[in-house]
């Protein structure tokens, strides 16, 4: 079944030897810098708890960020398990079940790589049949600017798309990749811009949709929830959380929220609406 796959990737530590050359080095961090990372993943994770992917990481190169850590634990208490909690929560190790292939080459920039996360996407991708689709998360192991890599797998080349590692690239990312793709349904009931609702309520509330069909879709793409049942945007146009229900599978219709529906709006949602927007 389509989905999308999310690689991790870090930077290594300047003495740690091995790893590939691409990755950006980096001296001793401070014991914040660290956990700024750890918060960082892990608040992608919890904005994209509820995509239909899978989330991998290099084990090697996550030791290889973590080598000051390992040599000097006693100045960085409760490292090691705060990142082995959010690295359990992004997702596998994929050297566990390794798709790259000793006998393809792989190269990138025009020089041979072999064994790391830049073979293994190119791997998965070269012989996905499902429409899948892959993202490499660059956690500052290369500039930020870069959008996508090129990686040569024998004779054809792959394109890798790569984002930086925060939650608002991510999810922008979503909008236009999401597997399965989230579909729009106007419902009568609810009207559109503003004008409504359907005579066939006779006179019960019901909450209206106060945008167009084609805005509320826009917001349907970039809403967020506690699970995939009900989620939530807030229209900035017309100063209204609005509320997206889901009638099967990834099709849902929505409507706008008055002041005293919005109070079912989670608090938690809200705070993270808050940072999206």
């Amino acid at each position: 079944m389509e989905h999308s796959e999310l690689f991790l990737l870090l930077p290594r530590y300047e003495e740690v030897e091995g790893q590939p050359e691409y990755i950006r080095t980096k001296g001793v961090m401070t014991e914040n810098e660290i956990l700024k990372v750890i918060e960082n993943i892990n608040e992608i994770c919890r904005f994209i708890a509820n995509e239909n992917y899978e989330g991998y990481y290099d084990a090697d190169n996550v030791s290889s960020f973590l080598y000051p850590v390992e040599t000097m634990e006693e100045c960085y208490p409760s490292i090691k398990t705060r990142m082995r909690m959010v690295m359990s929560r992004w997702g596998e190790n994929w050297r566990m079940q390794k798709v790259q292939k000793d006998t393809e080459s792989y190269m990138c920039h025009g020089l041979p790589i072999k064994d790391d996360t830049l073979c293994e996407m190119a791997e998965r991708k070269a012989v996905a049949t499902d429409g899948s689709v892959f993202l490499l998360v660059n956690q500052d192991a290369f500039s930020d600017a870069v959008k996508a890599i090129q990686v040569k797998r024998n004779q054809a080349d792959w394109e890798l798309e790569v984002r930086k590692a925060d939650f608002k690239s991510v999810l922008k990312w979503y909008e236009t990749n999401r597997k399965p793709q989230r579909i729009f349904n106007l419902n009568p009931k609810h009207g559109e811009n503003g004008k409504g609702p359907h005579p066939a309520n006779k006179g019960e509330k019901v909450s209206i949709l106060m945008c167009s069909r084609e805005e509320a879709e826009n917001m349907l793409l970039k809403a967020i929830g506690a699970d995939l049942r009900v989620l939530y945007f807030f229209d900035q146009v017309h100063n209204q959380y609005i509320e997206f229900k889901c009638e099967s599978e990834n099709t849902y219709h929505g409507f706008h929220l008055d002041a005293m529906d919005e109070k079912r709006v989670p608090e938690d949602i809200k705070l993270m609406l808050n940072k999206l927007i």
